[in-house]
């Protein structure tokens, strides 16, 4: 199972965006420094948090809130993988921990 924790830095977040498909909107971020660079697709608008790697999901057509970094329920969505995706660098294997065995010798 892949899993993500290290936050990309901008440009490699911009370029993953742009070649899945988002349209990013970091007008805020480079002119005005602020932390957060937004990402919109299909029905979908990601507020993401370059400082501290937290994002926030909303439906574009209704404004209705949706998910952020920590909903658990949205984890298996394929669409919310891509996000994590986008703003995340998967963790190598090396740096994953291993479940011990509990077979005794």
């Amino acid at each position: 199972m892949k899993k993500f924790g290290l936050v990309r830095d901008i440009d490699d977040l911009e370029q993953k965006a742009v070649l899945d498909g988002w349209e990013i909107d970091a007008n805020d971020y480079h002119k005005k420094g602020s932390d957060f660079v937004f990402l919109s697709k299909q029905e979908i608008s990601v507020a993401f948090n370059t400082f501290n790697g937290r994002f926030f999901i909303t439906n574009n057509e209704t404004k209705n809130f949706i998910g952020t970094d920590q909903s658990i329920s949205l984890k298996k969505e394929e669409w919310y993988k891509g996000i994590l995706k986008i703003v995340y660098k998967e963790i190598p294997e090396r740096f994953k921990t291993k479940k011990k065995s509990s077979a005794s010798s």
